[in-house]
């Protein structure tokens, strides 16, 4: 069923919030599936024609026919990633959409990657591990610096060579002279990014009118986020963050969209916490109920199979990453993982230096030095996937809800109750 809305799903944790089966739901509902920001940090996973997929890049929704998915230049592409997703589904005879890419998205090369893992190995420190040596950081400081290839250079060969050539000159002094490593070679590199461009060219054009046409005719446009609010560069934990932005408006900048463009913006949130990667984690638990949640969760992330850290839900981090997303509803995820806990917890407020804190806009500093103010409640005991209607599900379980409203302000409209699908209520009124 298409509907007529207009919806921002965004996360509003540190990622990996669980937003799959909820941007499917949307994606559902939508002819027009967008990615506006990001890199591969997408980790969606579809399944079709029998087979499993797992898109960093290619938007929910490119499997099912009839769908105008849109690529804005908010992300920035790893040329061989998204290169070998759209040949894996190509081939698997899944990739039904319609794809349009944005000449203006910038591009992760080779020398990006090696650049992250040679800075990782300088430094010496796990803050890298933000970035996971994806080259993410050095592409985005490459398009600021305006030194960047992007997904439009991949049609004019000759601009893209010289281009090219001016970054190794930049980047082979960093090779040989700071990293002692050997320089690369334009010539082999030019060769592999036009043989992994090929399978682009058809699929890039100018976005904007698309997105923009779609979303005033309220044809039903999803706008997918990826990460979480408390990744983003500017507001998240600095320097625990992505090296770009992570909140709603990157869609009306990416996208070109009118300031008044009638859009809902729902913010996504797990039931609990979780967190990857070094930084301050407030409501961190490593007791033995912390490992119940990541096992019953499957809290372990892709790359590595390393175990999520897990914390107990922080509102106050919550309601401020509603805020700077300007979040309309709520969608709260994977509530059925703490089915079977005898005392749940929730963090209202800090303790920092004596002091009681209800704002979740704290410094890294702040939030090392915060101690966390819990409300208790009672946990339950009963299954919750069968559950169709919210006033079925068990009496602590709508009261754990509701206090999330109360708190936030917001109606939660989604509730994620099971691993299936159809494991959800839709709270349209």
């Amino acid at each position: 069923m298409v509907s007529s809305e207009n919806n921002i799903v965004v996360g509003l944790q540190w990622g990996q919030e669980g937003k799959n089966r909820l941007l499917d739901f949307f994606a559902n509902r939508s002819e027009v599936i967008v990615r506006f920001h990001g890199s591969a940090s997408g980790g969606h996973e579809i399944t079709a024609g029998g087979e499993h997929f797992t898109l960093d890049y290619l938007p929910c929704g490119i499997h099912h026919a009839g769908k105008l998915c849109v690529i804005t230049h908010g992300v920035t592409l790893d040329l061989e990633k998204i290169s070998e997703e759209i040949a894996g589904l190509t081939a698997a005879g899944v990739f039904r959409s319609r794809l349009l890419i944005s000449p203006r998205c910038p591009l992760i090369l080779d020398y990006h990657k090696r650049l992250d893992v040679l800075a990782g190995r300088l430094l010496g420190h796990d803050l890298n591990r933000t970035m996971e040596q994806r080259g993410y950081g050095h592409a985005v400081t490459d398009n600021v610096r305006r030194l960047g290839i992007r997904a439009g250079d991949l049609l004019a060969p000759e601009r893209l060579r010289e281009r090219l050539e001016l970054n190794l000159k930049i980047k082979n002094e960093y090779f040989e002279k700071i990293y002692n490593e050997k320089p690369m070679d334009p010539a082999k590199l030019f060769t592999k990014i036009m043989k992994e461009g090929q399978r682009l060219l058809p699929y890039i054009g100018p976005v904007d009118e698309a997105v923009s046409r779609a979303v005033e005719r309220n044809i039903g446009t999803l706008f997918a986020g990826c990460s979480g609010s408390l990744n983003d560069l500017s507001c998240g934990v600095y320097p625990y963050v992505l090296p770009g932005t992570t909140i709603a408006p990157a869609a009306f900048l990416s996208a070109g969209l009118r300031h008044s463009a009638s859009l809902r913006i729902i913010g996504a949130a797990k039931a609990y916490c979780t967190k990857s990667g070094p930084g301050p984690f407030i409501t961190e638990d490593k007791s033995a109920v912390a490992a119940f949640i990541r096992t019953r969760g499957s809290e372990y992330d892709k790359i590595g199979e390393t175990p999520r850290r897990i914390g107990w839900l922080d509102l106050p981090a919550l309601k401020y990453a509603a805020q700077i997303n300007g979040a309309d509803l709520l969608a709260v995820t994977k509530l059925d993982v703490l089915t079977g806990i005898d005392e749940l917890k929730i963090c209202t407020g800090y303790m920092v230096g004596g002091e009681l804190r209800t704002s979740g806009d704290l410094t890294a500093e702040e939030s090392a030095a915060a101690e966390p103010v819990y409300a208790a409640f009672e946990g339950w005991r009963d299954e919750l996937p069968g559950c169709t209607d919210f006033n079925l599900l068990p009496p602590q379980a709508q009261a754990y809800i509701r206090f999330i409203e109360d708190f936030m302000g917001l109606r939660v409209i989604w509730t994620g109750l099971g691993t299936q699908w159809g494991n959800a209520l839709y709270r349209i009124n």
